[in-house]
């Protein structure tokens, strides 16, 4: 019994474990530490002025892309890449943003999602960097990266008619004009209006300040081959990302090719699912190379041009839109531009690959090469248009065939609407100094100036009714139409006399 007399009942185990006087003191033992938890993390919360925001970067790789650190190779050198070429602007973004501290690890996370990779440091990569310039110091890496040097060296000359008065002695020596230059200025003006934010061109004109203002986008939703097509024209007016007017919207938009490469056993996979969107990606990280010689470029160059030797069809000799696949003549034609201007830029191209080209051209020829069909020998004009300049590539050594089939499509002149047929035929006509060019070359020329848009936010584009070429919209139209106005001093070196001639 208690003082007041009365009768005390035994505290049950629960009460002895919650109201015992011995775990008093774990409860304020407990409260203590949360007092000081919670201290702690208004401490750390509190930002920190000397340290700037930066981002997340989350891209999405093949679970092959894991082989030898792959996924974080590439997002680690387009990110060096970015950084070297625009120093002071904020990271570019390419589908998640996250505000972090800037000492927060760099995520490389992958579709399928796989484990992620953490960024290589800073010590690293320059561990790297010194590890292989010590690699090329022994007698045949120094041969070997002497040669690079002088293939670089090749290619930055032979692309020089694009730049300063060359290009203006190209403009008067092969057909063009004051008034197709000022259209190509004013196309390259709304390419570039039309880039998004991340660096990136898309055919249905979003992401960008475009915001409807412009009709007939795209349905092509592979954002690597309306990138790939949109840099062409910066290419061949003369700016990369080391110089010229649009130096920065070159640099964003080549770092965004870089950033979407999926490494994989076949090499490294720039087109979103279709193989045409990786050819043109690849001719323009190519062309940059050749132009410029940036080291930063060539692994992005060689592992592109390995996966279109390897998606290559080893029956037929052609590409079509996935890799294997029996091949077409528009694709098979882009994937032959990529490994011409690679192998300029010092990538190797084996010979099987070349001579698979040309049978495929073989099984879809007519009348002995004059014409070439798509998927089968047929009599198209615009698929000829694409054969012939492919034989052109090629090296084809029946000259007079091909000149009887160029001539004969010039013949007609250049239908209106026709914008894919004339944008190969002119490269064609012009390479072989044909009779029929400067005729042909003059109804084109002026026709394109007239036909572009003039007015509103789609000043500056074209638009055409040509159903070979509708997908790509009033984006695709608009690259494909500067291209073809830059026909008088883009013809180096790909398309170039001297570069057909001299073979593989």
């Amino acid at each position: 019994m208690d003082e007041t007399g009365c009768k005390q009942t035994p505290l049950s185990r629960f009460e002895r474990v919650v109201f015992g006087r011995r775990v008093w003191a774990n409860y304020a033992s407990l409260i203590v530490h949360l007092l000081a938890l919670w201290v702690l993390a208004a401490w750390t919360a509190t930002p920190d002025p000397r340290k700037r925001l930066v981002a997340i970067e989350l891209t999405f790789t093949d679970p092959d892309d894991q082989q030898a650190g792959g996924g974080a190779r590439v997002a680690a050198g387009a990110d060096r890449f970015r950084e070297a070429h625009l120093p002071d602007q904020p990271r570019l973004i390419d589908s998640l943003s996250l505000a972090v501290a800037e000492t927060a690890p760099f995520l490389d996370v992958s579709p399928p999602v796989v484990n992620a990779q953490p960024r290589p440091d800073a010590a690293v990569a320059m561990a790297a960097a010194v590890a292989a310039t010590a690699v090329t110091s022994s007698p045949q890496s120094a041969a070997a990266a002497g040669d690079a040097a002088a293939d670089g060296a090749a290619a930055r000359l032979a692309y020089a008619s694009r730049q300063g008065s060359a290009r203006g002695r190209g403009v008067d020596r092969n057909g063009g004009s004051e008034a197709s230059e000022a259209a190509v200025e004013r196309g390259l003006a709304w390419l570039a209006r039309h880039q998004a934010v991340d660096g990136s061109w898309r055919f249905d004109l979003s992401g960008c300040q475009c915001d409807g203002g412009c009709s007939f986008p795209g349905t092509v939703t592979s954002t690597t081959a309306a990138t790939g097509i949109a840099l062409l024209p910066f290419l061949g007016a003369g700016s990369t990302h080391e110089q010229g007017t649009y130096r920065e919207t070159v640099t964003r938009g080549l770092y965004y090719l870089m950033s979407r490469m999926q490494l994989s056993a076949r090499g490294g996979d720039l087109g979103e699912g279709t193989m045409y969107g990786h050819g043109v990606a690849s001719l323009a990280l190519a062309e940059a190379l050749g132009m410029t010689g940036d080291r930063m470029l060539q692994p992005y160059v060689r592992d592109a041009v390995r996966f279109i030797e390897t998606a290559q069809d080893l029956h037929g000799g052609g590409w079509r839109y996935l890799p294997g696949q029996a091949g077409d003549t528009t694709v098979t034609a882009w994937q032959l531009a990529a490994l011409k201007s690679g192998s300029l830029a010092g990538i190797p191209v084996p010979s099987p690959t070349i001579d698979g080209v040309c049978r495929f051209l073989d099984r879809v020829q007519v009348r002995n090469g004059e014409g070439y069909g798509y998927l089968s020998p047929q009599d198209r004009p615009c698929t000829s248009a694409v054969g012939l300049l492919c034989r052109v590539y090629t090296t084809w050594p029946d000259q007079a065939t091909l000149d009887r089939g160029l001539g004969r499509l010039a013949k007609p002149g250049p239908g209106s609407e026709d914008v894919y047929q004339n944008f190969y035929l002119s490269q064609a006509l012009l390479l072989r100094d044909h009779p029929a060019w400067k005729r042909w070359n003059t109804r084109n020329r002026d026709q394109l100036v007239g036909r572009q848009a003039r007015l509103g936010h789609e000043a500056g584009s074209w638009a055409f009714a040509d159903s070979d070429t509708r997908p790509g919209g009033r984006l695709g139209h608009t690259a494909l139409a500067v291209l073809t106005l830059e026909v008088y001093y883009r013809l180096l070196p790909i398309y170039g006399v001297a570069a057909a001639e001299t073979g593989w």
